[in-house]
């Protein structure tokens, strides 16, 4: 209870950081009360009841809130305090009291609006519940007390639950503007962050590929050696940074299908180890103490994240505080808690109370503000919470508190069930043969047996005559039945077939394109380019029977015109020299058709060829083309109808020049296919 009333006063001097408003209104008060007063004597009905003695006492308390500048400075700690007690009383307890005793009516009710607008002008909507009910209360007692025969005045009734509705509403109101602008600026943090990730990912993992090289090049105690590790360690902080970065943008809450035991002490081990230290200092300052391991259900993953979070905002202020620790502590009792303290600056009590609010950074002067509203939705999705302990200059202490674990629970890690995927069938459902081609082979390499269906009346045709597969890949854009009707078909057939697991594949991986997927049914999506890895996470999951998030292609920046992995995949795989010269001919036809569809004005058209070049150049490895031809689409589908044939044109030219790279890189001739018309 008196953590309450703390908290419920904290938010209310945090409302007067600048204590001016105060001043002027204890100003206003001082001349108001006495000049109302007199008008009142000299009306043609004088007033029932004299308040002379009470309005007396308002005076005087405005007088000394108006007269801040001139408190004693051993006092001026108490001033907030006081002005609580001061709006209370006067615009809270009196207008209503003074209401009352005369009998209501059309001035005492507008009197006691005014105190209600001022009440919610000087405090937050909590405190002005809170003073409008206390003060309501305590007028209602006084008149009870001296006229105990006479009944509270209807229209004073009725004017003092409106005001409390009016605050109510009000502050209704004020959250749904905030959380609607909280949801303005994620959309805004996210698709910068999107961006930056898009551009940095990519170069900051070929450097780190080429700095392994180097590594395995040299002595490791040299000069060039110790230059690769610190630039090592360098890009896996910007990784890091990024993925924190992302999970901290998104609003998605741990999905307890997914959850499996684990061990705290083993979860913790690994973020320690894992953090991308900026030194060693920071790396040495870092402790970690497991009094008692414990089991939870959850994921690894999220956990790990929280630690990172928390981990770095401890350690940012370290070249501040040079001796500063951070102490990280795993027990199970009296809860089953991970306690993460340093040795810092603490927290600046005035920011407390909005601790883990969205877009609130601590003083800090970058960062998104969102990394402890993380935390908190992660902890929460589990089933636990967070909570803060802070003293001023001495230290912080975040604790991570977990639900009991059942009687016999395991506390060391339980690996999730691996779904052996060899012998088991896929369905390719694509209208694209060299897509078909291409996710076979990768299909293949699993051990999985592949059947093939053109387009998704072909596969509910098969479905239907009894070829049943394991799991089901389809294309989302095909000609005449696309992958979203014929998955909502598909779930409509009875038996077996209607329980498939399938899994889209498409060129337009959107959060719209997604929401329909799982609508429609479908297990998960796959962007094109198809990624090994993630094909390999999303048959598992699927068939296992458990959804998969959104698996996007990796990005491709446009400096870069060739996916060297995926060309080297091909090679691996065989396909280099069959599959590339036939994907040449078929990217220049599809070009040919964008510029055909383009000169003509078909939409249709263009939307098609548009189509069909992103998903083959991502699929081939044509990263830039693939990119660029993905921006133009994604435009297309919003409804960016380009003019002219400049845009047309340099979709050619980048072909030309990824056929040019093609014969650099690995022997390619882009003669072996009809020249561009």
């Amino acid at each position: 209870m008196l953590a309450s009333l703390e908290r419920l006063f904290e938010r209310y001097r945090i409302h007067h950081e600048s204590q001016s408003l105060l001043q002027w209104i204890g100003g206003v008060g001082a001349v108001a009360f006495p000049v109302l007063y007199l008008l009142r004597l000299t009306s043609i009905v004088p007033p029932r009841y004299d308040d002379v003695a009470w309005r007396v006492v308002a005076v005087v308390l405005c007088i000394g809130l108006a007269l801040r500048r001139w408190w004693p400075e051993r006092l001026r700690g108490v001033y907030i305090g006081y002005s609580y007690l001061v709006v209370f009383y006067c615009l809270s307890f009196l207008m209503t009291f003074t209401s009352m005793m005369n009998q209501g009516g059309a001035l005492s009710v507008v009197n006691m609006v005014m105190g209600t607008v001022l009440i919610i002008l000087l405090a937050d909507w909590r405190n002005a519940v809170v003073m409008l009910v206390g003060g309501y209360a305590l007028a209602a007692g006084a008149y009870l007390y001296i006229e105990p025969t006479s009944p509270i005045p209807s229209a004073i009734a009725v004017a003092a639950l409106t005001s409390i509705l009016v605050v109510v509403a009000g502050a209704l109101s004020h959250a749904g503007q905030k959380r609607a602008e909280h949801e303005r600026l994620r959309q805004v943090y996210t698709g910068l962050a999107g961006s930056i990730a898009h551009e940095v990912r990519t170069p900051l993992a070929q450097v780190q590929h080429a700095l392994r090289r180097i590594s395995g090049q040299v002595s490791a105690g040299s000069d060039a050696g110790l230059a690769a590790e610190q630039g090592l360690m360098a890009v896996q902080r910007g990784l890091q940074s990024i993925t924190i970065t992302l999970q901290q943008m998104g609003d998605r809450q741990p999905q307890s299908s997914e959850f499996v035991w684990l061990s705290a002490a083993q979860c913790v081990r690994d973020a320690v180890a894992g953090y991308a230290y900026e030194s060693q200092q920071a790396r040495d300052c870092v402790r970690l103490r497991i009094e008692k391991d414990f089991g939870f259900r959850g994921e690894a993953t999220a956990i790990q994240l929280v630690v990172f979070n928390l981990l770095r905002n401890a350690l940012y202020y370290l070249p501040l505080h040079p001796q500063m620790t951070v102490n990280i502590q795993v027990s199970s009792e009296p809860v089953p808690r991970i306690a993460v303290r340093d040795t810092g600056p603490g927290i600046d009590p005035r920011l407390a109370s909005k601790l883990f609010q969205e877009f609130q950074t601590l003083g800090k002067a970058e960062g998104t503000g969102l990394g402890l509203s993380f935390c908190r939705r992660v902890m929460r999705g589990l089933g636990g919470d967070i909570e803060c302990r802070s003293e001023w200059g001495h230290f912080t202490e975040f604790t991570l508190r977990f639900p009991l674990a059942p009687a016999g629970a395991p506390v060391t890690t339980v690996a999730p069930a691996s779904v052996a995927l060899a012998g088991r069938s896929v369905l390719i459902v694509d209208d694209q043969p060299l897509n078909r081609t291409i996710a076979r082979a990768l299909v293949g390499e699993l051990g999985l047996t592949v059947m093939e269906a053109e387009h998704g009346q072909q596969a509910l045709d098969m479905l239907q005559a009894g070829q049943l597969p394991d799991a089901i890949l389809m294309d989302i854009n095909m000609p005449g039945l696309d992958g979203i009707a014929a998955t909502r078909r598909l779930r409509a057939l009875p038996g077996d077939a209607g329980r498939v697991p399938v899994l889209a594949l498409t060129a337009n991986d959107s959060a719209a394109v997604q929401a329909r997927a799982r609508q429609a049914g479908m297990q998960g999506v796959l962007g094109k380019p198809i990624d090994p890895a993630a094909l390999q996470r999303a048959l598992s999951a699927a068939l296992q029977g458990r959804s998969t998030a959104p698996a996007s292609p990796p990005p491709a920046p446009a400096a870069d015109l060739l996916s060297t992995t995926r060309i080297e995949n091909f090679r691996r795989l065989g396909l280099l020299d069959d599959l590339l010269p036939r994907a040449l001919l078929d990217l220049r036809r599809h070009v040919q058709s964008l510029e055909q569809a383009a000169t003509s004005d078909d939409r249709e058209g263009v939307s098609a060829a548009l189509h069909a070049l992103v998903g083959l150049a991502g699929e081939v490895g044509a990263q830039a083309l693939h990119a660029r031809a993905r921006e133009r689409y994604a435009g297309w589908l919003e409804g960016q109808r380009p003019g002219g044939e400049a845009w047309t044109r340099e979709l050619r030219e980048l072909l030309e020049a990824t056929e040019r790279a093609l014969w650099q890189y690995c022997g390619v001739r882009a003669e072996r296919v009809p020249p561009l018309a």
